[in-house]
């Protein structure tokens, strides 16, 4: 079943994760932050889940640091 989202306004975030394994929670804390502010709480578990996922990828996998995009338009996310 699709989610059923609000008429939000359009937002866009950029973190910049440094190579340290405690951004992952400061990354999941900020993007539960800016969804919840812009009332789209139905999307937070499944973007922290996410994000957290790849930002741990990144982190143990490549040799750098990483951003996280969070990008919501008229259409949704992205």
């Amino acid at each position: 079943m699709p989610l059923v989202t609000p008429a939000v306004a359009p937002f866009e975030y950029c973190l910049h994760i440094p190579h340290d394994p405690r951004a992952v929670r400061v990354a999941r804390a900020s993007l539960r932050t800016a969804l919840t502010a812009h009332e789209l709480p139905e999307l937070v578990d499944r973007a922290e889940l996410l994000a957290s996922e790849m930002l741990t990828n990144a982190i143990v996998h490549a040799g750098g640091e990483a951003d996280l995009r969070v990008k919501w338009s008229a259409s949704g996310c992205a």
